[in-house]
């Protein structure tokens, strides 16, 4: 009977060191060791502000001013920061350290997750770097993979890009961003990833993957996966059938407008 007790004792402690695998899983192995978040300050120019951030000390191709911000540590920062230190509390027992990109400018051998798109150093880092979903640019409202757009953000809805990597410079390590058109897509992108990381571990494992998610304004909690990738080959496909759906809409409507000219037009004169 003492035995049988015992046993049961050790359901609960089995079950967290299961979760904790599975987190580690998804976000890299050296989870619970020495593992970063990375937010991202703003470059600014305003001489009245004494701590305006220092330049970048490597050359990035891909690194561009961010825009949409609300301060010089953007409110979508603090948000994305807490869903996911929230979610390590929850799995793992040493929380991540918090660095600006300025900070860990200069550091390619370490594991992270970078919040924010191509204002952020580390994302920049990433994405150069991402092998199989080098494809992927921001270009105003929009995210491409290579010249097809695949979504574009408008009115109250955003859409962001969580994309998970094993650096060829570094591959023991884990790289991981959660990069929005604006804001709430990026907050949104890193609340899905603190929320719903069992289901990306379901059918990513400890892979490298991509997702496209979209985030209701206001909403992080409405954030949802609308495209999921695990090499260039799925977006390649989806990309396809973008262009096609957006070829075929322009087809529809250049009719629509020639057949309402033609309704339009007036019957002779009496």
């Amino acid at each position: 009977m003492g035995d049988i007790f015992s046993l049961i004792e050790q359901v609960p402690r089995l079950w967290r060191w299961i979760l904790a695998w599975r987190f580690r899983r998804v976000f890299g192995r050296d989870v619970g060791k020495e593992y970063h978040i990375i937010y991202f300050i703003k470059d600014v120019q305003d001489r009245e502000i004494v701590f305006g951030s220092p330049k970048s000390k490597r050359e990035r191709r891909r690194y561009a001013n961010a825009t949409n911000l609300t301060c010089i540590t953007p409110c979508a920062d603090t948000r994305a920061m807490g869903h996911l230190v929230y979610s390590f509390g929850e799995n793992v027992k040493l929380p991540p350290t918090m660095d600006s990109d300025v900070d860990a400018d200069e550091r390619m051998d370490i594991s992270f997750v970078s919040i924010g798109g191509t204002g952020n150093l580390k994302t920049c880092d990433l994405l150069e770097d991402a092998s199989d979903f080098r494809g992927f640019e921001f270009k105003g409202e929009s995210i491409l993979w290579r010249t097809s757009i695949l979504v574009t953000a408008h009115d109250d809805v955003d859409y962001a890009l969580i994309i998970k990597i094993h650096p060829e410079s570094n591959p023991e390590r884990t790289w991981i961003c959660c990069a929005g058109v604006g804001e709430w897509g990026t907050s949104g992108a890193a609340w899905f990833l603190a929320r719903k990381w069992k289901e990306i571990h379901k059918w990513a494992g400890n892979k490298p993957f991509a997702i496209i998610t979209k985030t209701q304004f206001n909403s992080d909690e409405s954030t949802v996966m609308i495209h999921r990738f695990r090499n260039s080959e799925d977006v390649d496909k989806v990309a396809r059938e973008s262009t096609i759906t957006t070829t075929t809409t322009t087809t529809t409507t250049r009719t629509d407008t020639k057949q309402t000219t033609v309704t339009a037009a007036p019957g002779p004169m009496q």
